[in-house]
């Protein structure tokens, strides 16, 4: 039986105790310390996290391996990736019981309808014309964006996963959206009495236009009178649009799916490409709207809701401490800059935006208030159509590779397709561009839960082929899995992402019995290397001419991505020893008998690539 992947393993204890410790100690800090908004639990984790990971002593302290790609190959990767994957799922899951329906009026709900249906989803497009001008990479656009939309921190935390997000883009997004609730309590306050808003319209604009919830709800206080509830009220209105938001960019940003997959349905599509913790938040908040109204005075329901806060609390602190614990000084200075660039304008206009609306709406112009957010929606909209489709996002792929920066698994297939049709893949080309591959969070997920085997404790997926027959492929390997002695029927270029992966070698040799004719099935091979290969270690196999044996080494899965070469037009070759042998333990030089066969697991036997799509009906 399978292993759920939600299950963590031994191997994974390590990465996921740091990571909660140091979320723990994130926690405890913020309740030592003097209440202020300036200071979250998030925000000190993911701090200390970085302080771990960047001040030398500390990393010697626990004992923490030098910065890579997924902090491999270090004793904390495996945990720290379940971390990612697997705690932010539950926490996003969890939120959905954060949200408060109880403060909202027939005026407030007005209000916050017709500011917000204008502001966010244009703070959206804005967000992304600045990320073209300022060559910020897609997902880490929608972070922020999300982030300044919605909820900081929350929002950031819970979209990265369906915007297809690195880690480090997770830990700059919260840090330039928690910057822009520091400014917004500097000056919020000052540009209210200006404009001469009353306490209740400028806590509402202060819940509409600062993003992160304590942040938002300390502005309003400032406000006077009713300004904390008012923001508190427009806050949680704007947390409840995080599930549209999720479903948008997770249907948006799903990838393209092969032509004998596609289908017809719509409602299919949506289900197919909406994650799971989506409609567990979803579900969460519902069952939060019913409880105030049924439970309201309970006090086993407010126990409930208190502890769940508190572990939401850790959870999010976990995770926010293993996205500082990839956090490098280097990834900081790198993208930190243009981000905030793109931070400062989307606050700026979602600032701007909401604050005009509203100042319209506190004085009757109802109607020149939605005329302005239509104006503006409808404007943004069509430059981020003109400016920011998909040719802006093509040009911006080829700078990123130029400029040597990685790769998420769906911009590789951007750049191989175009130099597929262009007759242009090359060994250079290739090489480069598997190097530079880093899937992002999630990307991975469809290959681990592949229904489709190729050999014993293993499952693969194709996620591009081309007219070539270059192909782009994930494996799966389970912990311990050993393929049999064989030769692929194409080209292969590989490279271990994530676990252990050993490789042993072998070559024909003449057998001591001399010629044999074409019918002889019996071989005699070698032992000429065995090699636990290293972390992002390219390694590459000439087809039939290459005789190897991998093996996942260690407790946990491991997952090479592959680019395979056309078919040569033979099936694979399958090596088994004539005598009972173990083949892991042979030494260097070692000779076995083997019995020739033709390698009949799927992708091997000359049925290609396309063995790793699935059936339409399976899709």
């Amino acid at each position: 039986m399978k292993r759920p992947q939600w299950l963590p393993t031994r191997s994974d204890a390590p990465g996921i105790a740091l990571a909660l410790a140091i979320g723990a100690i994130g926690v405890a800090a913020v309740k030592v310390l003097p209440p202020s908004p300036l200071v979250s639990d998030v925000l000190v984790a993911l701090v200390l996290g970085a302080l771990v990971l960047n001040v030398r002593p500390l990393a010697r302290l626990v004992r923490l391996g030098p910065v890579g790609k997924e902090r491999e190959p270090d004793r904390y990767a495996s945990g720290l990736r379940y971390t990612g994957k697997w705690l932010l799922r539950i926490s996003i899951v969890l939120m959905g019981l954060k949200v408060q329906t109880s403060f909202f009026g027939k005026t407030e709900i007005t209000t916050i309808f017709v500011v917000a249906a204008a502001s966010v989803p244009s703070t959206f497009f804005v967000s992304h014309l600045l990320g073209v001008a300022l060559r910020v990479r897609r997902p880490l656009v929608d972070l922020v964006a999300g982030g300044t939309m919605i909820c900081g921190a929350s929002a950031v935390n819970a979209i990265a996963p369906a915007c297809g997000a690195h880690r480090e883009e997770q830990g700059v997004a919260i840090g330039v959206t928690f910057l822009f609730s520091v400014t917004a309590m500097l000056s919020f306050r000052t540009i209210a009495l200006a404009l001469g808003l009353d306490p209740s319209f400028a806590g509402l604009w202060s819940g509409l236009a600062v993003n992160d919830l304590s942040s938002a709800v300390a502005v309003g206080a400032q406000m006077g009178e009713s300004g904390g509830v008012m923001a508190a009220a427009s806050k949680s209105a704007r947390i409840l649009l995080l599930a549209p938001v999720l479903v948008t960019i997770a249907l948006a940003r799903r990838d393209a799916r092969p032509s004998g997959a596609r289908t017809n349905q719509l409602t299919k599509s949506v289900i197919d490409a909406l994650p799971g913790f989506i409609v567990g938040y979803v579900v969460f908040a519902i069952a939060r709207a019913v409880g105030d109204r049924v439970f309201a005075d309970a006090a086993a329901y407010a126990a409930l809701l208190a502890a769940n806060r508190f572990v939401l609390d850790v959870l999010m602190s976990a995770v926010a401490a293993g996205i500082g614990l990839h956090l490098s000084i280097r990834t900081i200075v790198g993208s930190s800059a243009r981000a905030l660039g793109v931070g400062a304008g989307a606050s700026l206009w979602m600032a701007g935006l909401t604050v005009t609306m509203i100042a319209l709406l506190a004085r009757g112009a109802t109607g020149l208030a939605a005329a302005i957010g239509a104006v503006a929606l409808a404007s943004t909209y069509a430059l981020y159509r003109a400016l920011a489709g998909k040719k802006a996002r093509v040009r911006a792929i080829h700078q990123r590779f130029d400029g040597g920066e990685l790769l998420t698994l769906e911009e590789a297939t951007v750049l191989l397709e175009q130099r597929d049709r262009a007759g242009a893949l090359d060994d250079a080309f290739l090489r480069r561009v598997l190097d530079l591959l880093s899937p992002s969070i999630g990307e991975l997920i469809p290959a681990r839960t592949s229904p489709l085997g190729h050999g014993e404790g293993c499952r693969w997926l194709t996620y591009w082929e081309g007219q070539s027959g270059w192909a782009l492929v994930a494996v799966v390997r389970e912990a311990g899995s050993v393929t049999p002695i064989h030769a692929h029927p194409h080209r292969m270029l590989g490279k271990a992402i994530e676990g252990r992966l050993e490789e042993l070698r072998f070559r024909e040799v003449e057998r001591e019995d001399g010629a044999r004719d074409a019918t002889d099935a019996a071989r005699r091979v070698e032992l000429v290397s065995r090699a636990v290969l290293a972390h992002e270690e390219l390694v590459e196999a000439d087809g039939l001419a290459t005789l190897h044996v991998v093996r996942a080494a260690g407790d946990a899965p491991a997952i090479d991505i592959q680019l395979r070469g056309p078919e040569v037009g033979l099936p694979g070759r399958l090596l088994r020893p004539r005598a009972r042998v173990d083949v892991l333990a042979l030494d260097v030089g070692a000779r076995i008998e083997a019995i020739e066969e033709v390698d009949a697991r799927p992708g091997q036997s000359g049925d290609g690539a396309a063995a790793g799509r699935p059936a339409p009906e399976a899709a």
